[in-house]
């Protein structure tokens, strides 16, 4: 395989970077995606899943895809779990995040983070039945979790920074102007298609 990017993460680095001629999700390597449904917060607990797919890639450049699985389950449920603010939550699970991806970079791993990407809409057949067989369904409304996004992404930027982690911020390319996810990208009541990938590459440099 002569692609030189590869898309690591939750679904979403499936359906950003699928079928696309320059970006490869992790897929074609492991024949499934290990890491879906993993939350940004608690990735450093599913390392050995995540080196199997990182190992054969030591010399690509690496797109991570994580952080909408927290946005969706993770922030709410703790919130009203542990009484903890959305705003601790939200920049713990970036420090946590990127402290762990910075760990890998160290290590070698040419790992770039993607932003998280807008929230869907949840509506439809189609989702109804993908909600019900959740284990923990999800309670945070679509107003909470576009704003749990604007404000993961801000931390993302903020700790990669710090870290001196590249950091792919193409949000404002994927919603439109109320700050909704572009019509013309949406995949499905959770997902944006393959042009993120196109996105991606106009507007980040791999080096």
């Amino acid at each position: 395989m002569d692609r030189k990017i590869f898309a690591v993460g939750d679904s979403h680095s499936r359906r950003c970077f699928e079928n696309h001629d320059r970006i490869a999700d992790s897929r074609v390597l492991v024949g499934h995606n290990k890491l879906d449904g993993k939350t940004a917060y608690n990735l450093a607990r599913h390392e050995k899943k995540l080196l199997q797919i990182l190992k054969p890639l030591r010399e690509k450049e690496l797109i991570f895809c994580f952080g909408e699985v927290d946005v969706r389950l993770h922030i709410k449920y703790k919130h009203l779990q542990l009484g903890i603010s959305v705003d601790q939550l939200i920049d713990k699970t970036a420090e946590r995040y990127t402290s762990y991806v910075y760990k890998l970079r160290k290590e070698g791993y040419r790992i770039h983070i993607f932003n998280v990407v807008p929230t869907g809409d949840f509506l439809g057949e189609a989702a109804e039945k993908w909600i019900r067989g959740l284990n923990y369904p999800f309670t945070a409304t679509y107003e909470e979790r576009s704003s749990y996004t604007v404000k993961l992404n801000r931390a993302y930027g903020s700790y990669c920074y710090k870290f001196q982690i590249p950091f792919i911020d193409i949000y404002q390319y994927l919603v439109d102007d109320t700050g909704r996810r572009r019509q013309d990208l949406v995949f499905d009541f959770a997902h944006i298609d393959n042009s993120c990938a196109d996105l991606v590459l106009k507007h980040h440099v791999f080096s």
